[in-house]
C-alpha cells in the first residue's frame, strides 16, 4: 500500500469540519463519497479502464492524515510522487491534497 499522506495539526477534535473541507475541495472535481475495502474514500475512476483516484484521511489524537493515491486492477496503489505514468492527474491530486491542508490550517480546525 502506498500512499502520498500530510499530515496535519488539528487544533481541536472537529472530525465533521475536517471532513466537510474535503467533501467541498474534491467533490466539485467528480469524486465521490464511498466504502472502499472497509475505508471511507473519495474516489473516481473505476481502477480498471481508467486509474481510481482516491483521497482520505485517517485521525490521530492531535492530527489527520491526509492521504491520496492512484488505484489500478493489475499495479495496485501508487504514490502521487514521481514516476512516468499518470504524471498529471498525480500533480493535480497534490495541489489538491495540499490546498485541503492549507484549509485546515487557515480554519484552524
Amino acid at each position: 500500500m502506498s500512499r502520498t499522506t500530510i499530515e496535519v495539526e488539528m487544533k481541536t477534535k472537529q472530525v465533521d469540519d475536517v471532513l466537510q473541507v474535503i467533501a467541498s475541495k474534491v467533490e466539485p472535481l467528480g469524486f465521490k463519497k464511498k466504502i472502499l475495502d472497509g475505508e471511507t474514500v473519495w474516489s473516481k475512476g473505476d481502477g480498471v479502464i481508467l486509474q481510481m483516484q482516491c483521497f482520505g484521511a485517517v485521525f490521530t489524537d492531535h492530527s489527520v492524515l491526509l492521504q491520496g493515491w492512484m488505484k489500478d486492477a493489475l499495479m495496485g496503489e501508487k504514490d502521487l510522487e514521481g514516476g512516468f505514468m499518470a504524471r498529471l492527474p498525480k500533480k493535480q491530486m497534490k495541489r489538491v491534497l495540499d490546498d485541503i491542508s492549507s484549509t485546515i490550517q487557515m480554519q484552524k480546525l
